[in-house]
């Protein structure tokens, strides 16, 4: 772990909201990588996957990731405090509102980094 943090590989980020941790916690970095062909939007939730609403519910934190390029951000330092629990999820749209699907499998691949 880098900095006390925790790597969860995720091999699937799409509209469907992943659970990072079920219970509060700390966002300390990321790597994504969107294999897809158009811009990708990962979105991270401060709420369990039972409350997240892909389209409804209000990211804390949202990522634009551009066709065939990654984002990363090392795990280091304080990171962002979720009182909650820590989801992510990643469709087409730019829009808050939007639940557009990723066609395909395995196009937002990565690691989140939590504690």
């Amino acid at each position: 772990t880098g900095g006390g943090y925790t790597p969860q590989p995720q091999s699937d980020i799409d509209e469907t909201e992943d659970e990072v941790k079920a219970t509060a916690g700390t966002l300390g970095g990321f790597t994504i990588t969107n294999l897809h062909s158009a811009t990708v939007y990962v979105r991270f939730y401060n709420a369990t996957a039972v409350v997240v609403v892909v389209g409804t519910t209000a990211a804390l934190v949202t990522i634009a990731i551009p066709a065939g390029s990654g984002v990363s951000l090392p795990p280091a330092g304080i990171g962002l405090a979720f009182d909650t629990a820590i989801c992510v999820a990643a469709t087409l749209g730019v829009a808050a509102s939007d639940t557009t699907a990723i066609p395909g499998a395995n196009l937002v691949v990565g690691s989140i980094y939590y504690k």
